[in-house]
């Protein structure tokens, strides 16, 4: 059996160093800032308190896809290496990344053999980083890149990524909502609730009229839905909200047993997305 190469992307939301330690490779995508494009994880702005106040007061912003030559250089290296590669990323229903690296790996394993697999996270952020660490211990206990796709492919561990944007205009921007939602969430300070379908696409949850009201919102899906038992990690994200992460990993160690809270900033690229001042929760469901 081959040694197996676990790659993911920038929006897995962890950090380089970590994916060093980790022995797993990455591609990090574009983002363009008021006309300036940038490699994600070689950003100017390494301070991520300065990033997320420049975007909260720029005139544009946008990401750009992963596009099938990366992939293709990024595989076919480690598959001439002697490799099989397994890749998750951002959700197929978010980006159309995820479909360029099926098309690559299809192609690559039409010249090679089947050597590369390519998975759906149906989600994002901290979600996909669940996979990722997931994926590793997989592939260090033995376990081929196609047990490792059968097991995490669409979501089969059954994660949630939950969040509250600060500013509706961030995911207009990005598509993800309509130009009439959001110029009314604006108007009446609606504060909405998100989280993803079973396809991997965004949608309205809930939603609130305040902050304090969508931050109670967060608490009661956590509260729900959340598995607070089962040792393991959570993830608080968050795009410039430190102290209002900081408080709500307050309010999930005094309702999880056996868990690792863990407050972050979530990555760029996923941050222009979601925009600045935006608070999220990730874990697993029950």
């Amino acid at each position: 059996m081959n040694k197996v190469k676990i790659i993911t992307d920038s929006c897995c939301s962890l950090s380089p160093q970590r994916l060093q330690e980790l022995d797993v490779d990455y591609i990090a995508m574009d983002i363009t800032v008021d006309g300036v494009t940038f490699n994600s994880f070689e950003c100017p702005i390494t301070n991520p308190d300065e990033f997320y106040y420049n975007l909260e007061h720029s005139e544009s912003c946008s990401t750009s896809c992963i596009n099938n030559f990366t992939f293709n250089e990024k595989f076919e290296k480690y598959v001439k290496e002697g490799f099989d590669v397994f890749y998750i990323g951002l959700s197929g229903g978010m980006s159309c990344t995820c479909n360029n690296a099926k098309a690559v790996a299809r192609e690559l394993n039409a010249k090679y053999g089947n050597h590369v697999y390519v998975a759906d996270s149906l989600t994002g952020s901290y979600s996909i980083a669940f996979d990722v660490e997931r994926a590793k211990q997989m592939a260090d206990d033995g376990m081929s890149a196609q047990e490792i796709y059968h097991a995490l492919d669409q979501n089969a561990f059954k994660t949630f990524a939950v969040f509250a944007p600060g500013d509706l205009k961030f995911l207009k921007k990005s598509g993800r909502i309509n130009k009439f939602v959001a110029s009314i969430g604006s108007v009446l300070k609606i504060v909405p609730i998100i989280t993803s379908n079973d396809r991997g696409e965004l949608k309205l949850l809930n939603k609130a009229i305040g902050r304090r009201k969508a931050i109670k919102l967060l608490e009661e899906f956590v509260l729900k839905n959340a598995d607070l038992t089962t040792p393991g990690k959570m993830y608080v994200g968050h795009t410039g909200q430190k102290e209002e992460a900081e408080q709500f990993a307050i309010f999930l160690k005094e309702h999880t047993q056996n868990k690792e809270i863990i407050v972050d900033y979530i990555d760029y690229t996923m941050g222009c997305n979601c925009g600045p001042k935006t608070i999220s929760v990730f874990g697993f469901l029950k």
